[in-house]
């Protein structure tokens, strides 16, 4: 009987050693090894996760290796590991648990919860390192949380790169899905580098009816670009719902952070198929043949001692979590080294938060910790502001598989996988630098970044009949058919179908029950239209509710006056006074010239004093019109050749000056009338009533609205005196109009640019805005813009632009002064040449006088001589 209840409890006794023993070596802690100093470090994870069995056997492998490589260390690494199950309020209570319990000098925690900002904030209590194995957002700066370490990609550079990735690709807006938390909020307000039509907060409880209805929702919209940033779990739901409603078909685009991607070849093979043409970012790690050996002898290791990671591909996690042990391990054998006194003081945590014990060791480590330099399998292992963040981000394609196709850093931008070819460009987004994508339904084609889906625009037009030829309504009563015509139609009808894509509208008028417009122009373009049709003037006020494309007419508003003309002096006013002074002198002086030097030989340039001056005057007019008679003399051939062409060059610069000022006193208001002007607005006249139009200089002003053209005929013609009006004044588009019909009458003599021309109406953000406007700018370039203009406007000559202000400068006698020098110098010289010819010829003639005076008084004497002898 002794015996047997000796024999019990001689097996309860070693039962509990057993236990104790096992208890000893699931803490990795050898309690026979005395003179090594055990460094306590807390390990909390979510023992069922991916992430959680991945870091746990990759530290495990950490631990065995680095000590296995470095024996005479005085320190070693205790593991103390507990399961918080991914709630964060028992993360909190394992760490103040392992915080009662150990002398820790660390915690690593491999969660992505909110439970990670309150372990920050204890770990700068008690003054030890909190190594966070996922980046938990902008919030946990290390100036806050200065004991805080965290690993990965902070939201300011995850929105970063998907915006070079929307840049990249020419989409102008993106929907970011995201879920509901802490950990992922942040990336909401870090989203700077492209426009966010629209933002869906998830949360981790959401059912799947509540997924599909949110989803349902994205799917009226028009934009089919959707940045997706959550944990993998919700992720999972999120995919396989949208892949059932059709979404990750051709024409979508899903781009996906590294919370998501980093876990893609470990999730559900449905949700991986789901995912098929997703592009997402993973931090690169660079290959090498320590991070090759690691990864077999990862997977050799777990196959026998865990089955649940059969299926579990290697993730960047468990990289990360190996070489921050290593790190940790080097850094508590300086601190040994260096500070052997410290690691011997208590820093302790009582459960009751009543007292709080640290001491310098936790400072020091953790400097140990932040000055880590050494080559890791992740690549170069280096702590920047308490964050290890990659260097490069691989940006992967997910089609049977993750691919790369390109990378991308913060400094360079966007970079090919021939990355030696690009090491000298920076700031790049080029797409051409990306490998081939195959986007959702297994196409090449990039998605537009929008998509109408089938949908039938409906297009608000405005119910008038003054300006037909700009937009016209009318309704058929035999078919009860809506027909709508136009200048403005027939340009956006040229519009949609030079697009590349189809578009189905209807033409919706804007109209009351009595077939009369509902209301303003403003009114019109408020309503829930998909797009507003008609003569639209863009203006900055408007912005704010809509969008505008380019204008598709020619911008501001202008005046229109009758083409009147009352001077009877007006042939005079080509040339000032002077010149006609200087002109009509030299016509006398060429003239004098010209008869001093004919007169001699000349039969026609003889005669009594009266018919030799008129025969002057005569001579030197008659080169007006280049009908003078040869002259004899060489000198006065030079003379008229030399005034001809003065002549010929001072008519034509009269002809060409008095043909302009003709045109502008055409159309310029007699003196009378130029103190009244009627403004007669278009019938969008809420457009520019309100602009300053002060430059149009009238004194007396009136203002009537929405007249047709051939009421503007009618006022015009009565005049301002008679109940009319002097002049017009509307927006350049409606003037085209009414002078295509009267193209002899009246005219344009003034334009300001104080108003954008028309316009094409969508809603704010609208896709189409852009698209619409490449392609009024196309037609505009092809000239068949020009063609609408011609085809509703009958006229390409008939609208021109003067301002009756802006007369051609008079001509005046310094424009022709080399002229008259030459002239001058030309009649000049050869009357001189003339003079000295005749003095020559008098000086011949006297000689010879001479001597035969001098012969006949020789003959003389020599006669007397002979008489007297």
């Amino acid at each position: 009987m002794d015996f047997a209840r000796k024999a019990k409890w001689t097996f309860v006794l070693v039962t509990i050693l057993f236990s104790l023993v096992q208890l000893s070596s699931a803490n990795h802690t050898s309690i026979n090894d005395t003179s090594i100093e055990m460094i306590h470090v807390g390990l909390i994870l979510d023992a069922q996760s991916w992430v959680g069995k991945i870091v746990d056997s990759c530290i495990s492998m950490a631990i065995s290796d680095f000590y296995s490589q470095n024996c005479h260390y005085q320190t070693k690494l205790v593991v103390h590991t507990r399961d918080s199950g991914g709630d964060p309020l028992l993360l909190l209570s394992q760490a103040l648990v392992l915080l009662e319990n150990f002398k820790l000098d660390a915690i690593i925690v491999a969660e992505n919860s909110a439970g990670v900002k309150v372990l920050a904030e204890l770990g700068s209590r008690v003054k030890i390192p909190i190594i966070s194995l996922f980046a938990a957002g902008l919030s946990l700066s290390s100036f806050e949380y200065p004991h805080l370490i965290q690993i990965g990609e902070d939201e300011s550079s995850r929105a970063k790169a998907v915006a070079a990735i929307v840049e990249a690709f020419s989409w102008r807006s993106a929907i970011l899905i995201y879920e509901d938390n802490d950990s992922a909020r942040p990336i909401l307000s870090s989203v700077t580098g492209f426009r966010l039509d629209q933002h869906v907060a998830l949360l981790t409880s959401s059912t799947d009816e509540e997924i599909v209805e949110q989803l349902m929702k994205l799917m009226s919209l028009q934009m089919t670009v959707y940045v997706v940033h959550m944990t993998p779990i919700l992720a999972s739901r999120l995919f396989l719902n949208a892949k059932q409603l059709g979404m990750l078909t051709q024409g979508y685009a899903w781009i996906t952070t590294d919370m998501i991607t980093n876990f893609m070849n470990s999730m559900d093979p449905s949700v991986f198929e789901s995912m098929q043409g997703v592009v997402g970012f993973k931090p690169h790690i660079p290959a090498s043949k320590e991070l090759r050996r690691f990864a077999i002898r990862w997977r050799s290791k777990n196959l026998n001692e865990n089955k649940n990671l059969e299926e579990m591909e290697m993730n960047v996690y468990g990289i990360w979590s190996y070489d921050m042990v290593w790190a940790v391990a080097t850094a508590a054998e300086r601190v040994m080294t260096r500070h052997p006194h410290i690691l011997h003081q208590e820093t302790r945590l009582n459960m009751n938060f009543t007292t709080i014990r640290s001491s310098e060791s936790g400072l020091v480590f953790m400097d140990e910790i932040l000055q880590s330099r050494f080559k890791g399998i992740s690549g170069g292992f280096q702590l920047t502001n308490g964050r290890l963040i990659p260097k490069e981000i691989e940006i992967v394609n997910v089609f049977k598989g993750d691919r790369i196709i390109g990378y991308w850093n913060p400094e360079n931008g966007i970079a090919s996988i021939m990355k030696e070819e690009n090491h000298t460009e920076t700031n790049s987004t080029s797409s051409s630098k990306l490998e081939g994508v195959i986007w959702p339904g297994g196409t090449m084609n990039i998605p537009k970044g929008w998509s109408l889906r089938g949908k039938r625009l409906r297009i608000g037009v405005p119910v008038t009949n003054e300006f037909r030829e700009l937009i016209s309504v009318v309704h058929d009563p035999q078919t009860n058919d809506i027909i709508v015509t136009g200048f403005c139609v027939d340009v956006f009808k040229e519009a949609v179908q030079s697009l590349d894509y189809e578009v189905h509208y209807d033409f919706i008028p804007f109209e009351d029950a009595n077939g009369r417009m509902a209301g303003s122009y403003d009114d019109l373009i408020l309503q829930n239209y998909d797009a507003v049709v008609g003569d639209i003037t863009i203006i900055s006020r408007r912005f704010a509710y809509v969008d505008f494309t380019l204008p598709f007419t020619d911008l501001g508003i202008g005046v229109v006056v009758p083409k009147i003309n009352n001077d009877i002096w007006v042939f005079l006013k080509p040339l000032c006074g002077d010149l006609w002074i200087t002109v009509a002198a030299f016509f006398i002086f060429t003239g004098v010239v010209i008869w001093f030097i004919e007169r001699p030989i000349n039969e026609e340039f003889q005669g009594s004093p009266s018919e030799q001056i008129g025969m002057i005057f005569w001579y030197s007019f008659s080169t007006l019109v280049f009908s003078h008679k040869k002259p004899l003399s060489n000198l006065s051939k030079f003379v008229v050749i030399i005034w001809v062409f003065v002549v010929l060059i001072i008519t034509s610069s009269y002809t060409a000056t008095l043909a302009s000022m003709l045109t502008v006193k055409q159309i310029q208001l007699s003196s009378r009338d130029n103190d009244a002007w009627i403004q007669l607005s278009s019938r969008d006249n809420d457009a520019w009533v309100s602009s300053d139009i002060s430059n149009f200089t009238f004194e007396t002003r009136r203002r009537r609205a929405n007249h047709s053209p051939e009421e503007y005929a009618d006022a015009l013609r009565r005049g301002s005196k008679n109940g009319g009006a002097s002049s017009i004044i509307d927006e350049i588009p409606n003037l085209k109009v009414f002078l295509a019909k009267y193209p002899s009458d009246y005219t344009m003599i003034k334009s300001k640019a104080i108003t954008g021309g028309f316009g094409f109406v969508f809603p704010k953000r609208s896709p189409l805005v852009q698209d619409i406007s490449s392609a009024i700018m196309r037609l505009r370039e092809e000239k068949r813009l020009e063609m609408m203009e011609n085809k509703w406007f009958n006229s390409e000559s008939s609208f021109t632009t003067l301002d009756p202000e802006s007369n051609p400068n008079r001509l005046n006698i310094h424009s022709f002064g080399g002229l008259f020098l030459v002239t001058g110098i030309s009649s000049i010289s050869a009357l001189g040449v003339c003079l000295f010819q005749k003095r020559q010829s008098i000086k011949i003639h006297l000689n010879s006088s001479l001597d035969s005076l001098k012969g006949y008084f020789n003959v003389k004497i020599i006669g007397r001589q002979k008489e007297r002898s």
